[in-house]
């Protein structure tokens, strides 16, 4: 039994890795997208809205980014953080 919990630990450990690259890849495109909408704000009415809306997507799409490169780094040192 010890030896699949093991197994199942490792097969946690590498999925978030994995995940925490690939959302290190895109967190640089997300920054960029997210500082070019804050920067355009003004204009139309319907744009506004358009772009605050887009802003808090793309910020929320940051924060999650962060959270999964963070996580592989804890699950590269051994410990994962439960909170998900």
């Amino acid at each position: 039994m010890e030896d699949w919990k093991a197994g199942l630990q490792a097969e946690l450990r590498a999925i978030e890795i994995a995940t925490a690259d690939a959302a290190a890849s895109v967190l640089p495109d997300l920054l960029r997208r997210l500082r070019h909408h804050q920067a355009g704000l003004g204009g139309p009415a319907l744009l506004t809205l358009y772009r605050r809306w887009r802003i808090r997507r793309l910020s929320r799409a940051v924060a999650d980014a962060r959270w999964q490169v963070e996580q592989g780094r804890l699950a590269r040192l051994g410990g994962l953080d439960p909170r998900r």
